[in-house]
C-alpha cells in the first residue's frame, strides 16, 4: 500500500491512536520474525522458548486483523461516499441539461 494514510483505531484502553498502515507492516514483519523463531526453536528442541514464540503470535495476530479489518472498512467507505458523490453530480448534471 503505496499511500500514506492514517487510521483512527480504537484501542483496547478506549483510547484513540492513529495507526499509520507502516504501523500495520510492521506488525506484520514482527508476526513473520516470530514464526520464523517458532520453527528454529522447534528445530532445536526448544520446547520453551518455542510456546513463548507461540504466545506472542497469539498475542499480535487479533490485533493485526484488528487493524486491517479497520483499513478495510474505512477504505470501502470512502469509496461509497466517492460513488455516491459522483451519482449526485451526474444527476445534476443531467438535470440541468435537460432544463436547457
Amino acid at each position: 500500500m503505496a499511500t500514506q494514510r492514517n487510521h483512527i483505531v480504537q484501542a483496547p484502553a478506549r483510547a484513540f491512536v492513529s495507526v499509520r498502515e507502516e504501523d500495520l507492516e510492521d506488525l506484520e514483519a514482527l508476526k513473520s520474525d516470530l514464526l520464523a523463531r517458532v520453527e528454529k526453536a522447534r528445530e532445536d528442541g526448544r520446547v520453551y522458548l518455542m510456546s513463548q514464540y507461540t504466545r506472542l503470535v497469539a498475542l499480535i495476530s487479533p490485533e493485526i486483523k484488528r487493524i486491517r479489518d479497520r483499513f478495510d472498512r474505512e477504505t470501502l467507505a470512502a469509496v461509497r461516499k466517492e460513488e455516491a458523490e459522483l451519482r449526485k453530480a451526474a444527476r445534476q448534471q443531467s438535470e440541468q441539461d435537460s432544463q436547457v
